[in-house]
């Protein structure tokens, strides 16, 4: 798990983690902040934990999860869109300016619900280039993982006898000409 915490005395920051599951699932979330301790200088999050309104959790493919790491190494905006039952997500990586300097790279979420488009939520959270570094560092680990996972899941699953074909002499060995892999 990699976890991000970007509080503020203005209490508008975020806190962001991305882990991987035991199924192999990568997740993501992120959780608006409650406190600010001026004294401490410090923030809390710890009561939103439990509040739908002010906490998000999702879900990302593999093909998501490398498009985060591809808009960090290129520069490249990634977006996607997730629809349930209950809830539409908006997510974005992309380029972090200010004032025309790129600084990093903010991730957001807009979070919307299904049957009341006014019940919504926004996260944004910025990650300076160094965060953003690591950020890719274990994303990319977990995406290796996630193979290992699938790996495993798929050993433990009794598979059906494969059907073989005898090749023909005309047949070259190439995949890209038998048109059922298509």
């Amino acid at each position: 798990m990699i976890q991000f915490y970007k509080p503020n005395k203005s209490v508008t920051g975020n806190a962001c983690s991305f882990w991987l599951n035991r199924d192999g699932s990568i997740m993501s979330s992120m959780i608006k902040q409650d406190s600010w301790n001026e004294q401490k200088r410090v923030g809390s999050f710890s009561k939103n934990k439990d509040n739908p309104q002010k906490r998000v959790i999702t879900k990302l493919s593999r093909v998501e999860v490398a498009g985060i790491i591809d808009s960090i190494e290129t520069n490249r905006e990634f977006s996607a869109y997730h629809r349930s039952q209950k809830q539409v997500l908006q997510i974005k990586f992309c380029p972090y300016m200010r004032e025309g300097k790129q600084v990093g790279f903010s991730f957001s979420i807009n979070k919307q619900d299904v049957e009341d488009s006014t019940n919504k939520s926004s996260f944004v959270i910025g990650f300076y280039f160094p965060e953003a570094r690591l950020l890719r560092h274990d994303l990319e680990s977990f995406l290796d993982k996630t193979l290992s996972t699938q790996d495993y899941t798929q050993e433990q699953k009794p598979s059906a006898p494969k059907e073989t074909k005898e090749p023909n002499q005309e047949d070259s060995g190439s995949p890209f000409e038998n048109s059922e892999i298509f």
